[in-house]
């Protein structure tokens, strides 16, 4: 169950539970093997979780400058928040601060209150207008063009159906709906928190729609990604959890590392799509603020996962060959950037962009840079070619930037990591997997001091559990094997790169506005990027995305 009643992370198909509230036990956290956590690092993890204290004085200061040491940084000004989730993050209580168990007591009864205003449905019929509003939690007020048009009715049946699923009583509970989605969210979907209620019990839950604008659905192919998602979570990844369990391989031990899913479900003809998820955040999960490099031990904990879930795809593949075939899904990419799209138009633009954060004098970084331009969408298609990648090919997460984690935190280290949004999951390389998250998610001087000590992590975990699930790592998937797979397709993170940094060095509030973007182009046939790129840090944009470029043809990638 989702809110403080869950304590399940994996995705499971939801099971009828009786109509009291469940009692809350201990959140099962995966636990790193033997890691030492200093106090540098301590202490660097705390900063990144912004303190409720500091919310008002954070929310004004200016945008500090990425340096050179991330570890003797000040903390970072925001809070980091996914930009397809909503606000409200529990934050992390700060240890020097009296009462602090009242106050976070305070902040989860708030997520389970109810928003005034907020649509609602009681004893299965509409209580008043469905439409999204800001409820009294919310930290602020809706500016998606879509936040006025009313709520799918779908959307209202598909939490119905798992009220009563997770014991509620039909014709008894009540539905409500708090808006989610804010200027610049993904180009996908958008979110909504729901609330469950019955006499004393509340639960929340996170829904996830395709976008209300029909434009901007239609522009980004959103019904195939989210029948993708859908596929996801109610088929590939139960398949994962349940192939490792007869195995015998623990939580700790194994990939569980997804949200619970309660309800996952596409109509692509209808254009109707919800998948109903739990809120991490009730369970101590907070995201990494994005204007800032990933640190050493949240890399490490990602890599580690990424080293799991390609484990179980090589395993399953020998072990139950005709089972594994539905997980040969092919890249998505293709189908959301054809001949003339936004997402093209984009791409080429935001790569031409990238070659002018080098120096003039940087002349062979510029002329690869220039090819890659020229070659642009055989390279992505060489890129996400499965068949090329074989018999190493897995199925793979597929869009690893920092906004698709969530961390848990005890006593101010990470010590979990939960990987979200499972939209495009594509049978590939899993070097597609490494290099995006490592190239847009860290920075030049953490890769010169950590990049080889990233891949034995990733690797020394694929092999640990490779051979719990009774495989030999150098007859599935040798380390020389991954080697050249880096040589030949680790040029993708220089594709995602130049499209991800630019919005990992652009505080939320200044991301264009997808509802605005999508009917602009619509009317012009132009995709109008200047908010983006003149809003951004530039003095963290140029270091971030020249370190990217630089470090790619360091490594022989580009």
């Amino acid at each position: 169950m989702a809110g403080e009643t869950n304590q399940e992370s994996g995705v499971e198909q939801a099971t009828v539970v009786a109509q009291q509230t469940v009692p809350s036990t201990e959140t099962i956290v995966e636990q790193p093997s033997s890691v030492v956590v200093d106090e540098t690092v301590q202490k660097e993890s705390e900063e990144n979780v912004q303190n409720e204290d500091e919310k008002s004085e954070l929310e004004t200061s200016a945008m500090k400058l990425i340096t050179e040491e991330p570890r003797n940084e000040e903390p970072p000004e925001e809070v980091p928040v996914k930009e397809e989730t909503v606000a409200n993050v529990v934050v992390e209580p700060n240890a020097d601060t009296a009462n602090d168990s009242e106050k976070e007591d305070v902040e989860v009864a708030k997520e389970n209150s109810e928003p005034e205003g907020g649509s609602s449905l009681v004893n299965g019929e509409a209580a008043a207008t469905p439409k999204p509003v800001a409820s009294e939690e919310s930290s602020s007020a809706p500016t998606d063009s879509s936040s006025s048009t009313e709520l799918p009715q779908y959307l209202y049946k598909a939490m119905e159906q798992v009220a009563i699923e997770q014991g509620f009583t039909a014709g008894q509970f009540k539905i409500e709906f708090d808006v989610g989605s804010n200027k610049g969210d993904g180009f996908i979907g958008q979110m909504f928190k729901a609330f469950l209620a019955e006499g004393d019990r509340r639960e929340v839950y996170l829904c996830k729609i395709p976008p209300l604008n029909e434009v901007r659905r239609q522009q980004f192919q959103s019904m195939i990604i989210f029948s993708r998602e859908t596929l996801a979570y109610k088929t590939l990844l139960p398949l994962m959890f349940s192939y490792q369990k007869e195995k015998g391989v623990s939580r700790g031990e194994g990939f569980f590392s997804a949200p619970k899913c309660y309800y996952a479900e596409c109509d692509e003809a209808a254009e109707e799509s919800a998948i109903i998820m739990e809120d991490l955040r009730l369970s101590n999960y907070r995201m990494w603020n994005k204007l800032e490099p990933v640190n050493y031990e949240h890399a490490r904990l990602t890599m580690q996962q990424l080293g799991r879930l390609h484990a179980v795809s090589l395993a399953m593949k020998r072990d139950r060959p005709a089972e594994f075939e539905q997980f040969k899904v092919p890249d998505l990419m293709q189908v959301m950037m054809p001949d003339g799209s936004p997402f093209e138009m984009m791409m080429i633009k935001m790569l031409t962009n990238a070659k002018e954060t080098l120096e003039p004098h940087e002349t062979k970084e510029r002329a690869k840079m220039q090819k890659l331009i020229d070659n642009m969408r055989q390279e992505m298609k060489l890129c996400t070619d499965g068949n090329l990648a074989e018999p190493y090919t897995v199925l793979g997460h597929g869009d690893c930037w920092v906004n698709n984690f969530m961390f848990h935190y005890k006593n101010g280290a990470p010590d979990g990591v939960i990987l979200l949004d499972w939209q495009i999951t594509r049978y590939v390389s899993p070097v597609l997997d490494l290099s995006y998250f490592l190239f847009c998610g860290t920075d030049e001087e953490f890769r010169r001091r950590h990049f080889d000590e990233m891949m034995s992590i990733y690797y020394n975990s694929l092999e640990a559990l490779l051979e719990k699930l009774g495989h030999n790592s150098q007859e599935v998937f040798p380390r020389t094997a991954m080697m050249r797979q880096l040589r030949r397709f680790a040029k993708f993170g220089m594709l995602m790169a130049i499209f991800v940094i630019p919005m990992l060095c652009t505080r939320n509030e200044d991301l264009p506005d997808m509802d605005e973007a999508a009917e602009k182009f619509r009317e012009t046939n132009e995709m109008n990027l200047d908010a983006m790129s003149m809003n951004s840090d530039q003095v963290a944009f140029r270091k971030r995305m020249s370190g990217v470029i630089r470090d790619m043809v360091r490594y022989g990638y580009l």
